[in-house]
């Protein structure tokens, strides 16, 4: 009987530990949601990527022409005398993707190469020198005209390499203009370098 006093604190210790253990269930509703923990330290910065392969040099939305030759006319007036006068040259030279938008918007640029492709010496026009001479252009839909105080056409020398070829480049307006690079639309070379023209 003493033996029997002494173990009914165990057993009734056990029966209640049983009785909670299969009078739980996980079907009931969950318990409130804990508070957010605090943010951890930021991780060390990991190494940089390699770098891609390098692009084709794109020239964006830029359209220019092959190198052109140009054939001038002589501008004539009739004098009081009965003879006609040169007082100068024009010519014209199409340019079928010069539209309203480009003229309006954007931007138009004529290059001259007064030697031959082989050993190009080329200046942007409107040119002029101190002794008169002058070459210019005027810019409307689809056509340039040009006006000189010489003939200033394309001609081949005694080798037949061409001289005095024209190219113009033409620059639609209503795109992101470039940053961090000033260009000298004068500099042929740098201007071809930028837009990555190619001869």
């Amino acid at each position: 009987m003493k033996r029997l006093m002494h173990s009914l604190p165990f057993l009734l210790l056990i029966a209640t530990a049983v009785f909670f253990t299969t009078s739980c269930s996980k079907d009931g509703d969950p318990g409130p949601a804990g508070q957010q923990g605090q943010k951890g330290d930021k991780g060390d910065k990991g190494d940089p990527g390699t770098g891609g392969p390098q692009g084709e040099p794109g020239t964006a939305n830029v359209i220019y022409s092959d190198w052109l030759d140009i054939v001038y006319k002589p501008d004539t007036v009739h004098t009081a005398g009965g003879t006609i006068d040169t007082i100068g040259y024009f010519a014209f030279a199409d340019a079928p993707k010069l539209t309203t938008d480009i003229l309006n918007k954007g931007e138009v640029k004529v290059y001259l190469n007064f030697t031959t492709a082989a050993d190009p010496t080329i200046t942007s026009l409107p040119y002029t020198e101190l002794s008169g001479v002058f070459i210019r252009y005027v810019a409307y839909k689809e056509t340039l005209e040009f006006y000189a105080s010489i003939n200033a056409g394309t001609y081949q020398d005694n080798t037949g390499a061409k001289r005095l070829q024209y190219r113009y480049i033409l620059i639609p307006g209503g795109t992101t203009a470039r940053k961090s690079t000033t260009i000298d639309w004068k500099d042929y070379q740098a201007v071809k370098t930028y837009l990555g023209l190619k001869d």
